[in-house]
């Protein structure tokens, strides 16, 4: 079985046609799958997702008051999640065509990550401003990780279950970091991780103030002093 985790906050202009193209997609190519929507929002993401899944059994969803942040969200998908591969944040910037780049790469590794910085990579609309600061948070990944993946930050990636089932425990991170922390912890324990180029789009409506860039800084190294603790 192919588990799906999309981790959600105020989405509800979007879910609706992320799970209908998702659905689509995994019930032709991959009809062993389940769909996990975890939802800390406030809007109607929620119930949307509940009515969805009364009438597909295959889509189900995990709703909690509280904020969890996108790691914490994704590990209560991960939690939960019932396949032997987990792809997780499969949201509308990736397609669902580009799902069987990551069930491959599994085929070879522990963790496969979709790239945006790669040869073959397709990049769309990506702002300026986006350019720079992701540009600025891989140099300093680079620096303070060697995970050895050009980019960390692309939400799109698989692990397998027995993967994922050693590392939760290990993982203390819920943020912008989190994918950081994943990484650096599968190559600790001696992980296979591999890179693989995708097409993916900017999604308009996404904001970055610049308090959330301070924050993704501060926690980098506050997760590299974490990580030299427990090397």
């Amino acid at each position: 079985m192919l588990s799906v985790i999309i981790p959600t906050h105020n989405e509800e202009k979007r879910i609706t046609p992320t799970l209908r193209l998702l659905s689509d997609f995994l019930e032709k190519k991959y009809p062993a799958y389940e769909i996990i929507v975890v939802d800390d929002g406030t809007d109607a993401t929620a119930e949307i997702v509940k009515k969805i899944g009364k009438h597909d059994g295959k889509i189900r969803r995990l709703h909690f008051p509280r904020r969890l942040g996108k790691g914490g969200a994704i590990m209560q998908g991960m939690r939960t999640a019932r396949g032997d591969a987990v792809i997780y944040d499969a949201d509308s910037s990736v397609p669902a065509h580009e799902i069987p780049k990551l069930v491959e790469g599994l085929g070879k590794a522990d963790v496969a990550v979709g790239s945006r910085k790669l040869p073959g990579s397709v990049v769309r609309g990506l702002p300026f401003e986006r350019k720079v600061t992701s540009a600025a948070f891989s140099l300093l990944t680079r620096i303070l990780f060697n995970t050895g993946v050009r980019d960390t930050q692309c939400g799109f990636k698989a692990i397998r279950r027995q993967a994922s089932k050693k590392l939760l425990p290990l993982l203390v991170s819920r943020g912008f970091e989190w994918d950081v922390e994943l990484l650096a912890r599968a190559k600790q324990k001696g992980m296979r991780i591999l890179e693989v180029p995708v097409e993916w789009s900017h999604r308009g409506g996404s904001t970055l103030e610049p308090k959330d860039v301070w924050k993704m800084f501060l926690g980098l190294l506050a997760l590299r002093k974490t990580l030299a603790k427990s090397a």
